[in-house]
C-alpha cells in the first residue's frame, strides 16, 4: 500500500509540474511589432484595388482573409484560441467571435486539420456559405458539423483549380516536428466525429497553396519545413512568400529553397503568435521563438526581400506582381 501511495504521489507530482510549466511557458506576454518589421508604409495605404492588388489580414496563428475585392478566401482562420486550461475539455469554436472577424468568404483553404488551423472552419464555411478545400480530414471535419458535401473539395498536391476570381494552386509539405515526431496528432478524421479533443484534431495531410488573382500572387507556406522537390522548378514564382517560423528553426539552407522555388519580392512570417492565449489579449510571440533569427536567415540568402511582420488583425495590400526577368 505505502508503495502504492508513493507511486501515485510520485505520478501526480509529474503532472502537477507538467501544468505549471505549461501554464508558465504558454502565458501571455506582449509583443510589439518592431518598426523595422512593419509594413512598408505604400502596402498600408488604402486602395480601390481597381489598378490591381489584393488585401490581406492577419486572422492569427496561420490564418489569412485574402480579397481582391471581388471573391474572399480565408486561409486557416483561426479566431478561437483555447486557453491551456480550456485544453483540458472538448472544443468548442466561438462563433460569434469568428462572425466579427471572418464576416465572410467564398473560399477557405486548410493547411492542415489540428484544432489550432481548422477548429472555426465548419462554422464559418456554414455562415458564409464558403467552399472548404483541403485534405479528406479536413473534409470530413467540415461534413461532421453540417457544411453540405457539394461545399466541400478533396485537393491534392500538384492540382489547379479555381474559384471565384482567384487562381489556386497545391503542393505538399510535411508538418513540424513535436517532441521528435514529424507528423504529430496524426490519422484518420471520421465524417461522423462528433465534439473533439484537442488531440483528436488528427492530420492527414499538411498542404500548402500558391493564390494568385488581380495581378497578385502569394505563395502560403504556414509550416517551418522544405524539402528539395515539393515545388518542380516549373511552378509559377509569387509576389509574396507566407512562410512558418515556429516548430522547427529556419536556416539558411531552407530559406535558400524557398525562396529560389518562389522568387518573391515580401517574406512574411507566419505561425509566430501565441495561439494558447485569447484573441481579445492582442498579439503575443510564441515562447521560445527567434524571430530576428528566421529574418536573417531569409536576409542571408537574398537581401532584397522584404520581411513584413503584422499585427493581429492588421490589413495590408499586396500590390500587383513585378515584372520579371
Amino acid at each position: 500500500m505505502k508503495r502504492l501511495r508513493r507511486g501515485f504521489g510520485g505520478v501526480l507530482s509529474a503532472v502537477t509540474a507538467f501544468v505549471a510549466v505549461f501554464l508558465f511557458w504558454s502565458r501571455h506576454v506582449p509583443f510589439t511589432v518592431a518598426e523595422a518589421d512593419r509594413a512598408p508604409p505604400g502596402l498600408r495605404a488604402p486602395t480601390d484595388l481597381l489598378d490591381g492588388g489584393v488585401t490581406l489580414r492577419f486572422l492569427g496563428v496561420s490564418g489569412y482573409e485574402v480579397s481582391d475585392g471581388v471573391t474572399t478566401v480565408l486561409l486557416d482562420p483561426t479566431p478561437t484560441r483555447p486557453p491551456p486550461l480550456a485544453l483540458l475539455l472538448p472544443l468548442d469554436p466561438d462563433e460569434a467571435l469568428g462572425a466579427k472577424e471572418c464576416p465572410k468568404a467564398d473560399l477557405i483553404l486548410v493547411n492542415h486539420t489540428h484544432y489550432d488551423h481548422a477548429l472555426d472552419v465548419p462554422a464559418i464555411a456554414k455562415r458564409t456559405g464558403a467552399l472548404v478545400a483541403g485534405s479528406q480530414n479536413t473534409v470530413n471535419l467540415a461534413r461532421s458539423r453540417g457544411v453540405p458535401e457539394a461545399k466541400t473539395r478533396v485537393v491534392k498536391a500538384g492540382e489547379r483549380f479555381t474559384v471565384g476570381t482567384f487562381t489556386i494552386d497545391v503542393g505538399r509539405s510535411r508538418h513540424t516536428r513535436i517532441a521528435g515526431l514529424s507528423e504529430p496528432m496524426s490519422g484518420p478524421l471520421p465524417v461522423e466525429a462528433g465534439r473533439l479533443w484537442f488531440w483528436q484534431y488528427t492530420l492527414d495531410e499538411t498542404l500548402f497553396f500558391r493564390l494568385e488573382a488581380n495581378g497578385t500572387s502569394i505563395w502560403w507556406h504556414p509550416t517551418s519545413t522544405w524539402a528539395d522537390g515539393e515545388l518542380p522548378p516549373t511552378a509559377p514564382p509569387a509576389g509574396t512568400l507566407i512562410v512558418g517560423v515556429t516548430g522547427e528553426a529556419q536556416t539558411v539552407d531552407k530559406a535558400r529553397g524557398l525562396l529560389s522555388a518562389t522568387r518573391p519580392k515580401f517574406v512574411l512570417p507566419t505561425h509566430y503568435d501565441n495561439f494558447f492565449q485569447p484573441w481579445e489579449k492582442g498579439l503575443g510571440l510564441m515562447p521560445g521563438l527567434d524571430l530576428p533569427a528566421a529574418r536573417a536567415a531569409f536576409a542571408a540568402v537574398d537581401a532584397g526581400t522584404t520581411w513584413v511582420v503584422l499585427d493581429q488583425g492588421e490589413r495590408i495590400v499586396l500590390p500587383p506582381d513585378a515584372p520579371r526577368d
